[in-house]
């Protein structure tokens, strides 16, 4: 049995007058780092109130269902034992949270980054621009404030609109530029976030934040709205690094190729709450939104604890950005370095890598020695080093480098880069006729240095190649049969762009759709093609679906799972098979096989397996395996594909497997209560 659900565990009893607070405070929930769970429940007990309920764990994360009065003794746990900022995530249904449990799939987006350092100019002048005082001012102005809680204190939205009153001022005369308050509606702090248009490729997104709230952990969970909570290092200093670096952007006139967005967000300290919804809100409408392809986060910036000057975490971050972090660093400071990991969900990275997008966020020291005094009334300006923003400082220049170096573009007054690229189209030729995957390919030189080579087809971008040779695997089955073109365009990193006149091209694929042999009971292609897709005959699983002549499997010998419910657990919904270069099916050829599945909320729980047979007419079919299993990088609609090369026969057969089940199997026809197998048949040439 799968574990859908757990029956409630009360783990302790509360006192009557904790029970009363509780009682007015609305549920939540949060997903923590497994191994702090019996610290949680522990330090639950020890203060006598009732210890959150564990829902359900998987993949080293638990959710547990508490009142939302209770995540500030969460919060100090974390802080206190671990050196985590919040430490966990809040969400607001048991849904959201059993979703999280799932582990971060990498997004798509970063295919759309090279990793380069080639923008030393913007980079200099941007540093050159950056004050020590700026930054102190803001650090004192942020933390002047009695506190910065999230709900319930009207000083946290004073200093919300103080933030985007400022960040408006720098932007004055910008009409590229935007500074919004971002509404939550749960809470009454707002966020705050700038947006730079980039002029370049405006659709992607970079991404620079530090939190604005504050908390004072010292108090009762009741006083924290009034409770002094000045947090001059946690936050205001990372939330001063970032404004410094807008700062000067707007000041020097900076443009960025890419959008760049700096972001304050609010409620941080109560399990990265705002930073979830904005990060969700992105990966929800990145037609509105951007697709964001970096993110910078500072959490605590102006603490010199530490003989090293930077550490990098190296958990729930991405690898190639970090990697690109530290070259900057190396690059453009000088400054010491070294590599940390803090757990689960200890700063707003977090937020954004849950969603699959790259994050990255250099700290002020070692865990075990970074601020002591920050979650209190003490955290202040004179209780950073030196009492000043001079290590705060070293924080916005690596900010600065990496904007300039994410975010590309230029700034007025440097020596300008006026000259487009040339570019040319090497292949398909003018009038070609295609099939099948085919590379649309260019060449491309400029004065400085391409950024980019833009492939479109039909006037649409389909692919970018970023280093020479340029080049595209275009599937020409995406397209109907007839006429097309192609072109390329190619980018410098200062806006200038050239576009290939376009070529037109003939699209002629050979494509079917099976019907339902009552003999084989599945689907059948007995024309030799170069494609055999089920279309919609198999959405769905068995009886838990709308799938049609269920359960599609060769002679009926393996039948559908009937556990769950359709589209909320798992379904293998349609198969396809191709031969790669769009020519019809024959041995030898390599061919592709293509399985769009439902993946249930946790997908690394789930796996796909591909087969085949030779001889689909057999009595007993023999299956051989296709490569190994394969598990979906997302919860819902994935396609997922193998490849392999056709053998001779004269009708074959492809069978996906789609399976609940963390282990691997070679098995064809694994039970299970939410396994689904379908087949597909199909006409081989001689």
């Amino acid at each position: 049995m799968r574990w859908k659900k757990l029956a409630p565990v009360v783990l302790s009893l509360c006192c009557v007058t904790a029970s009363a607070q509780e009682a007015r405070e609305r549920e939540v929930y949060i997903t923590i780092g497994s191994e702090a769970l019996d610290s949680v429940r522990t330090s639950f007990r020890a203060a006598g109130g009732t210890a959150p309920t564990l829902v359900r764990e998987a993949n080293g994360v638990s959710v547990l269902k508490m009142n939302e009065g209770q995540l500030g003794t969460v919060s100090q746990l974390m802080h206190d034992k671990y050196h985590r900022c919040a430490g966990f995530m809040t969400h607001d249904t048991q849904e959201a949270a059993l979703a999280a449990l799932a582990p971060a799939q990498p997004s798509l987006t970063q295919t759309l980054v090279s990793y380069t350092l080639d923008n030393a100019s913007v980079v200099n002048s941007l540093f050159a621009g950056l004050q020590e005082p700026s930054l102190r001012s803001t650090i004192t102005q942020l933390s002047s404030y009695t506190n910065r809680y999230y709900n319930g204190s009207t000083s946290s939205v004073q200093a919300s609109n103080w933030l985007r009153d400022t960040w408006l001022s720098y932007a004055a005369g910008r009409p590229d530029v935007t500074v919004a308050l971002y509404a939550h509606s749960s809470w009454s702090q707002p966020s705050v976030i700038a947006t730079i248009q980039g002029t370049v490729s405006p659709n992607e997104v970079v991404v620079i934040g530090g939190h604005l709230d504050s908390i004072n952990l010292d108090v009762p969970s009741s006083s924290r709205p009034s409770a002094t909570a000045p947090g001059a290092d946690d936050d205001a200093s990372g939330v001063a690094t970032l404004s410094e670096v807008f700062r000067v952007a707007m000041a020097q006139g900076y443009k960025p190729a890419r959008t760049v967005k700096f972001m304050a967000y609010a409620a941080e300290e109560v399990g990265l709450l705002g930073s979830q919804a904005i990060a969700q809100a992105h990966k929800a409408d990145p037609a509105t939104l951007g697709t964001v392809v970096g993110v910078l986060q500072l959490d605590m910036t102006n603490y010199r604890g530490s003989t090293v000057e930077v550490t990098l975490v190296t958990d729930n971050t991405n690898a190639a950005q970090n990697a690109f972090l530290g070259s900057l660093i190396d690059t453009y400071t000088g400054y010491t370095r070294s590599n940390i990991t803090c757990g689960y969900g200890c700063s707003d990275h977090a937020s954004w890598n849950a969603q699959g997008y790259p994050a990255s966020i250099p700290f002020e020291a070692l865990l075990s020695q970074d601020n002591p005094n920050i979650h209190t009334a003490n955290d202040t300006l004179a209780n950073s080093t030196g009492g000043n923003a001079a290590n705060a400082l070293k924080f916005a220049r690596i900010a600065a480098a990496y904007l300039a170096e994410l975010g590309k573009g230029t700034l007025p007054g440097l020596p300008s880069d006026t000259t487009d690229p040339t570019v040319s189209l090497t292949s398909p030729a003018s009038g070609a006729t295609v099939t099948g995957t085919v590379s649309i390919a260019a060449t491309a030189t400029d004065n400085v240095g391409v950024n980019k080579v833009e492939f479109l087809v039909d006037g649409a971008v389909k692919g970018t190649s970023f280093t020479s040779p340029y080049s595209f695997a275009w599937d020409s089955r995406t397209v109907a049969n007839g006429s097309h073109t192609v072109a390329a365009k190619a980018s410098d990193s200062a806006g200038n762009s050239a576009t290939t006149t376009a070529r037109t091209v003939t699209v002629t694929n050979v494509s079917t759709a099976g019907t339902y042999d009552s003999t084989l009971k599945t689907l059948r292609c007995s024309a030799v093609n170069a494609t055999c897709d089920s279309g919609t005959a198999f959405n769905g699983r068995g009886t838990r679906g709308p799938e049609l002549n269920y359960p599609n499997t060769l002679r009926g010998l393996c039948a559908d799972g009937s556990g769950g419910t359709y589209h909320n657990d798992e379904s293998l919904d349609g198969v396809k098979v191709s031969t790669v270069d769009g020519t019809p099916f024959a041995p030898g050829k390599q061919v592709k096989v293509e399985a769009t599945v439902w993946a249930y909320a946790s997908p690394s729980s789930d796996r796909l397996e591909f087969f085949y047979t030779a001889n689909a007419t057999a009595t007993t079919p023999v299956w051989t395996q296709i490569g190994t299993s394969i598990t979906p990088t997302a919860a819902g609609t994935v396609t997922l594909s193998a490849t392999y090369t056709l053998p001779a026969g004269a009708t074959q057969a492809v069978r996906a497997q789609f399976r609940y089940g963390s282990s691997s199997t070679t098995s064809a026809c694994v039970s299970n209560e939410y396994n689904d197998r379908d087949d597909l048949v199909f006409a081989v040439g001689p």
